[in-house]
């Protein structure tokens, strides 16, 4: 079941991937780069809902299938990839740290402050690799705050979509269900 999961998350990166780049393709800096970067959001929810291995995993398979759609079958999209699966684990550990409890996905204030906080990193280790492996990607000054501003608005749309989603009587009806176990 959990593989099941981390397969159909890894396929729904790729999707929400490719569809954030066709509905912002005019707010997009570059393929890793938009001012609204829905992704952010699954990342994020992957790690939270399959936990640290498995939504990391489910991260690393989706960047590596969206490789050949970038054409980016190289070391610098390796690299990329990794930092896709690193910021949520950074971000979580920083909020576990100076929260001293972990994150409750059920409360919006710890999704949006994760969100915050996720962004800062994603952007952070992504930048690192791009000066010190791929400086072709550093297009323009203002590119880091870009990347924070496209992965915080990705995390509230997703988390404000998902509480909406959770609210709809037969997908509550599943929860409670799951819950029940």
């Amino acid at each position: 079941m959990l593989l099941n999961l981390v397969v159909l998350s890894s396929v729904a990166f790729v999707g929400l991937h490719e569809l954030n780049l066709f509905l912002f393709k005019d707010l997009s800096l570059s393929s890793h780069i938009s001012i609204i970067y829905l992704p952010a959001f699954l990342r994020l929810l992957n790690v939270l809902v399959l936990g640290s291995f498995f939504g990391t995993l489910a991260t690393l398979i989706g960047g590596l299938l969206l490789m050949p759609l970038l054409n980016e079958m190289n070391l610098s999209g390796v690299a990329n990839v990794l930092c896709s699966g690193l910021g949520p684990l950074i971000a979580i550990l920083l909020f576990r740290l100076y929260g001293n409890r972990s994150v409750d996905p059920k409360i919006t204030k710890d999704l949006l402050i994760l969100g915050l906080i996720y962004s800062f990193a994603n952007a952070l280790v992504h930048h690192l690799v791009w000066v010190l492996m791929d400086p072709n990607s550093l297009i323009w000054q203002l590119q880091f705050f870009e990347m924070i501003l496209g992965d915080i608005n990705g995390v509230i749309l997703g988390a404000f979509a998902l509480k909406a989603i959770v609210k709809i009587p037969y997908i509550q009806k599943k929860i409670d269900q799951l819950d029940k176990l």
